[in-house]
């Protein structure tokens, strides 16, 4: 019986010896780990950022201005190494519950070469004005100016959806359903170490 009970002293010994140096393991792990990490894992990816749009070009449609427009879309690209463009319509929820993820990521990465753009679609003007007021979106927002046409040439079915472009205007990544801080950050180390 004596035996018993030291082999299970041992068996539990050991067990809690290597969920230490599991825990020990994860804490260590650098940060330039967890994002080399996160970069291979989008590279690896075949789930719900695979889209039609990747590869294209979305530097020459023609969009119009709506709030915070004193650049064109063309000059924002350019300007910046990542632009994030997320496409969103006040009757989308989960677009109202990014939208203040965006304001933020926004206002907290100003003077940084990467820019957050808003693209409104399949909405009312009453609408999408109203929701704009209500989460005082602090990023260009635009709308396309043949809206039909350009949701069927980028595939834009589903609300929101969000493209990660490069300074050239190419469609590096895009990711459908709700963004936060830490994913557009993921991306957008993507897109600069694809560039």
């Amino acid at each position: 019986m004596k035996k018993k009970s030291v082999l299970i002293i041992l068996v539990l010994a050991v067990f809690f010896l290597i969920v230490g140096a599991g825990i020990a393991a994860v804490i260590n792990m650098s940060e330039e780990g967890l994002r080399e990490q996160s970069l291979e894992t989008l590279q690896n990816s075949e789930g719900r950022d695979n889209h039609h749009a990747v590869g294209m070009n979305i530097m020459e449609e023609q969009v119009e201005g709506i709030i915070n427009d004193s650049e064109s879309l063309g000059l924002i690209i350019r300007s910046n190494e990542v632009t994030v463009i997320n496409f969103f319509a006040s009757w989308c929820d989960p677009c109202r519950r990014e939208t203040p993820e965006l304001n933020e990521f926004y206002q907290s990465h100003q003077g940084e070469p990467v820019e957050i753009v808003g693209i409104n679609v399949d909405d009312k003007a009453a609408n999408r004005d109203a929701f704009l007021e209500e989460f005082d979106v602090q990023y260009p927002i635009y709308e396309f100016s043949d809206e039909s046409a350009s949701i069927d040439a980028f595939k834009i079915n589903l609300m929101p959806t969000t493209f990660f472009v490069d300074q050239e205007g190419e469609v590096i990544r895009a990711y459908i359903g709700e963004v936060e801080q830490k994913l557009i950050n993921n991306y957008i180390n993507y897109v600069k170490e694809e560039s």
